[in-house]
């Protein structure tokens, strides 16, 4: 029961981060993915299994207060959990170039797979999806920047 709490609030916690505290650690209006690098960090310290469900988790919560189309993001965290934690045990997930590489793979993962879904589910007509190459690589960027920082508050809260 200690432990579903602790989950629990830990949940509650990287939601209020991502969701609110957002908009204040931001870089000319883009805030990090603090969600992306969480599965990350999560697939590479815990495995395929914990990962895939608390990437669901977090992108159906997202997909909830989200006027995108609905599941979405579940589905692209599932996805990103799946293969973050594949590399489980074979990278060391302390390394800053680790983190550097496998976040932003896992990032274009992310932006490629939402954009081919919006694509896909809206036809192909009207594509009102306003990101742009130069904006989805500046938000990279920024995600990957916040990668080791996260990393290493993860690393001493988690252990």
């Amino acid at each position: 029961m200690k432990k579903l709490i602790s989950y629990l609030l830990f949940y509650v916690v990287f939601c209020l981060i991502q969701f609110f505290l957002g908009r204040y650690v931001n870089v000319y209006g883009i805030f990090p993915n603090f969600i992306l690098i969480l599965i990350v960090y999560l697939g590479l310290s815990k495995g395929i299994m914990n990962a895939q469900l608390a990437g669901f988790l977090f992108g159906l919560t997202w997909d909830v207060f989200s006027t995108d189309i609905f599941g979405i993001r579940a589905v692209m965290f599932a996805v990103i959990g799946y293969f973050a934690g594949r590399f489980c045990g074979s990278f060391d997930r302390e390394k800053t170039l680790t983190q550097f590489v496998i976040v932003f793979f896992a990032s274009i993962v992310y932006w490629a797979g939402f954009s081919l879904i919006y694509f896909v589910v809206s036809g192909g007509e009207n594509y009102a999806f306003s990101l742009t190459i130069l904006s989805i690589l500046v938000k990279i960027i920024i995600t990957v920047l916040f990668a080791p920082l996260v990393f290493y508050i993860l690393d001493r809260i988690v252990g």
